[in-house]
């Protein structure tokens, strides 16, 4: 794999993540999208797939975002279509960012064993 193709697949993830946030909040007028942000895009080297991650506000609306988008993607690959300049735009697979998720329970372990510091005597510390 030369420098250029892996500079080409990155270019084209970064150019779908903006590309799509916008489509996604602005051309699917009848869905409440307004709990999805796109965390990251991978594009396979040959560009025919993208796999867009992402985040919901509240996990539990994971579910739903990705069948919203999924039900979606032909909308959204339309409008990529006339937006991006490849030569075939990639099949879209919708995949939730586990990620943060953890991040979100690391930072509330923190927080509670922050907590449980704070409670113990001066003296027995």
């Amino acid at each position: 794999m030369g420098h250029r193709d892996f500079q080409r697949s990155d270019r084209v993830a970064a150019h779908l993540r903006r590309t799509l946030a916008t489509a996604i909040h602005q051309n699917l007028p009848d869905e409440d999208t307004s709990f999805i942000t796109i965390s990251d895009v991978e594009v396979t080297r040959d560009l025919s797939v993208a796999t867009i991650f992402i985040n919901t506000l509240d996990p539990s609306q994971e579910k739903l975002a990705i069948k919203t988008l999924s039900l979606n993607a032909k909308q959204l690959r339309k409008i990529l279509a006339q937006q991006i300049n490849t030569r075939k735009v990639p099949e879209l697979r919708f995949k939730y960012d586990a990620s943060l998720e953890y991040g979100r329970k690391l930072e509330d372990l923190i927080q509670k064993a922050r907590a449980t510091d704070a409670n113990i005597p001066e003296e027995d510390q």
